[in-house]
């Protein structure tokens, strides 16, 4: 399963879990927004970054299995796992070499509600920081 989130201007305007895996779910979110894009606005761009979610230590079974294809690590009191976020990038300006994202769709694995809220957040905060990496 994995979560799909349209931002646009800083803002989610649309959240929705999805069946698919992270893999065809971009490619599919990735198809979609390619026939909505304006090329003679902005450029189109599939992004992939990785997302860090903490969790506190110890984990339930339920959530262990969710979590196990990333690699949990115990780190402290708290086990932590690395997710792969694409971001299809349909809408940008450039302002010399930082670009800001006005709209988006983010695709990432599903684990559980609060994982999502982790996700989003990461991400709001690197669109609204641009050029700060």
């Amino acid at each position: 399963m994995s979560l799909v989130a349209r931002i646009s201007n800083g803002k989610v305007v649309e959240r929705r879990v999805v069946a698919e895996k992270v893999a065809e779910a971009v490619k599919k979110e990735g198809a979609q927004w390619l026939g909505r894009w304006n090329p003679a606005l902005s450029d189109f761009i599939i992004l992939r970054d990785f997302v860090t979610l903490s969790y506190p230590a110890p984990v339930t079974k339920e959530l262990l299995e969710k979590i196990r294809e990333f690699s949990p690590k115990r780190v402290g009191d708290r086990v932590e796992v690395t997710v792969p976020v694409f971001e299809v990038v349909y809408n940008s300006t450039w302002a010399g070499d930082d670009m800001k994202i006005d709209d988006a769709v983010v695709v990432a694995p599903h684990i559980d509600d609060a994982s999502d809220e982790q996700i989003i957040n990461s991400i709001l905060q690197e669109f609204a920081a641009p050029g700060e990496d």
